[in-house]
């Protein structure tokens, strides 16, 4: 026998003699929660790394049951820091109730930092902030730029990392302003006069009074003065 041909058989029959180990309900279950908390991950940015902060506890199970798991939802949106991943327990294939795992993520990527204090209601220019580094548990709602039609809800300090809660959107209709709604219904589009009788940013609802009626309406502001409704909405 060649001996290229002998190692190749020595190979096959030492991985039929070693077949590969079944995870345990329980080590199944954690590997799921790892698995499942980093495909919701999947889509946002940075780096996160999940590890079991704490073995889950099961209930007794008669001998020889399947025991199935089903992922339910996470106790939060944010996957850094500590957090849980909930589960249907199955056995076979009857639900038994809920179980948890209890997980901590680690975060890495880049956060949005005030270089200098900011007044309130301010757009902050490009060299007011920096991107950081950071690794661990970000603030919840933390931004790595500084988003459009947004400004600074309250005054922000020197080196604040800066979140959605600093944030608010700029109303491009102010309350007082003169605005052009359009009333569409159907194929039919109708131009009126009115009056805002409040603030709202661009995709925001705001209330109208129209000019040549008095009435009022809610309408979806469109662009700077401008609004639309649709007519047999819910509006």
């Amino acid at each position: 026998m060649r001996p290229i041909l002998a190692f190749l058989l020595v190979g096959l029959a030492l991985r039929a003699a070693s077949p590969e180990v079944e995870l345990s309900p329980l080590e199944r279950l954690q590997t799921d929660a790892v698995s499942y908390a980093e495909a919701q991950a999947a889509d946002l940015k940075g780096t996160f790394v999940f590890r079991v902060a704490r073995p889950p506890m099961l209930p007794r199970v008669p001998p020889g049951a399947k025991i199935t798991f089903q992922a339910d939802h996470l106790s939060r949106r944010e996957l850094g820091g500590a957090f849980f991943v909930s589960f249907r327990m199955l056995v076979d294939g009857r639900p038994l109730g809920q179980v948890r795992v209890d997980l901590e993520g680690t975060w890495t990527g880049k956060l949005l930092r005030a270089q200098c204090a900011l007044p309130r209601k301010d757009v902050p220019l490009p060299d007011q902030l920096q991107q950081v580094d950071f690794e661990g548990s970000p603030p919840a709602g933390a931004v790595d730029e500084f988003p459009d039609g947004y400004r600074l809800r309250s005054p922000v300090p020197a080196g604040h990392i800066l979140v959605m809660q600093d944030l608010e959107t700029i109303p491009v209709v102010q309350s007082g302003d003169q605005v052009r709604v359009e009333v569409v219904s159907g194929p039919l589009t109708i131009a009126l006069q009115a009056v805002a009788r409040g603030n709202g940013a661009v995709g925001e609802k705001v209330r109208l009074e129209l000019l040549s009626s008095h009435k009022s309406l809610q309408a979806v502001v469109s662009g700077p003065g401008e609004a639309r409704v649709q007519w047999a909405g819910e509006n």
